[in-house]
């Protein structure tokens, strides 16, 4: 039995639904579905939010430590990074997302806009299920020609 399984058992004994302990957490519903049903390793920080709320050991559900002995912790950005942070946004957006955007037909473009700023202002869970909804779409109707034009745009 995995990590997932546990989870699913202490919902169980806590009566409490996945739907709720993703609205506790700021977690997608999809997220705990998929560590529930695959039985899989829950990240570290998930599992420690989880933890909180259900208050139980975070080793019922993640190992102590995320961490092997050879691993660090990823260093935090030095201030000079911080301030480039912008820079490097802006950069990202003039140039990889302006390319993706010229892939559109131009009447395609004000939809595109619509869906960017929607996007923008749904909840954070909401935006992970759409995220997630998305990979799922794209596994089954993906159009290789497209596929193949943004392997170009890195």
């Amino acid at each position: 039995m995995g990590y997932g399984q546990n989870l699913k058992d202490i919902l169980d004994n806590k009566g409490m639904t996945v739907k709720e302990l993703a609205l506790k957490a700021k977690i997608a519903p999809t997220t705990l579905y998929s560590i529930i049903q695959r039985d899989t390793a829950i990240r570290f920080d998930t599992a420690l939010r989880i933890s909180n709320i259900l208050d139980i050991p975070i080793s019922s559900i993640c190992k102590d430590n995320p961490y092997d002995d050879i691993e660090t912790l990823p260093a935090l950005p030095s201030d000079s990074e911080k301030r480039n942070i912008n820079s490097h946004k802006n950069a990202y957006i003039s140039d990889r997302t302006a390319r993706i955007l010229k892939k559109f037909d131009y009447t395609e473009l004000p939809m595109v806009d619509e869906l960017i700023a929607d996007l923008y202002v749904l909840d954070d869970i909401t935006r992970r299920d759409l995220f997630e909804y998305a990979k799922m779409l794209k596994k089954n109707h993906t159009s290789p020609e497209r596929a193949a034009d943004l392997k170009d745009i890195k």
